[in-house]
């Protein structure tokens, strides 16, 4: 006789946590797609009246751009946790010109300001994948200006210096005047699905932040987050510093 043993701790939690994932994932599918059916069933069957049909449709259009916003997150995940960096293409690149060409994209809200640019008092490269990261600061500024609803300035600021001799970060900070969070809200904030805002006003997949945490953490940094209920929220992607020095800097631009 052979007894052979074997810890399949790790196999199992892997299998819950999937299984768990898949479970939520099928649940926020499901709530923006029982808005879809429910009006498209009415609208087929009912002689509304215009004024119902185009909030039928609103609705519809609403909910049809929740869904492609989970799907795509969705899609952004499953690419990290299937390449866990492999595909990132690391490469030299000055902070502010990365902040200003970010900020430049990023489709403001209406009625809102374009974020405040505080450059570094001196001239500061990072080592990134410059797409990757446009990614998770465009996710950082969707969130300040989302639970920011009264308005405020959303500033970016760059924070230097902190890890070790070795491997040194430079932080970019994005900072709001919005709502904050209570400290367990902070502690879960990078749980995929997980919304510090229940009440539904904000819309999101709550993937955000969880897909900001990976990519930043797969260049070998980490994400500070500070917050204080009523005061706002300030988000720090510290990133690995690198060696370079621009000849040209967009903040020296008149």
């Amino acid at each position: 006789q052979m007894l052979y043993f074997r810890d399949v701790t790790s196999e199992i939690e892997v299998e819950s946590l999937k299984n768990e994932f898949l479970t939520t994932a099928a649940h926020e599918l499901r709530t923006p797609m029982v808005s879809i059916y429910g009006f498209a069933e009415l609208l087929l069957n009912r002689d509304l009246d215009e004024d119902s049909r185009q909030n039928g449709l609103e609705i519809m259009f609403m909910q049809s751009k929740v869904m492609v916003s989970i799907l795509n997150d969705l899609l952004d995940l499953a690419r990290i946790d299937q390449r866990r960096g492999r595909n990132f293409a690391f490469e030299p690149i000055d902070v502010m010109s990365l902040v200003h060409s970010t900020a430049a994209d990023f489709p403001l809200p209406a009625g809102r300001a374009a974020p405040r640019l505080l450059p570094p008092t001196s001239p500061c490269c990072v080592l990134v994948d410059p797409r990757q990261t446009h990614q998770a600061l465009s996710n950082v500024l969707a969130n300040a200006y989302k639970y920011s609803p009264t308005g405020g300035d959303v500033e970016i600021s760059i924070r230097t210096c902190a890890g070790t001799a070795d491997a040194p970060l430079m932080g970019i900070c994005v900072t709001d005047q919005g709502i904050g969070m209570e400290p367990e809200q902070s502690r879960r904030v990078f749980e995929r699905f997980y919304r510090a805002d229940t009440s539904g006003k904000a819309l999101g997949t709550g993937l955000g932040m969880s897909i900001v945490h990976e990519i930043v953490t797969l260049h070998g940094g980490h994400v500070e987050l500070n917050s204080q209920p009523g005061q706002g929220t300030s988000v720090t992607l510290w990133l690995p510093a690198a060696n370079l020095n621009p000849i040209h800097h967009l903040w020296d631009t008149p």
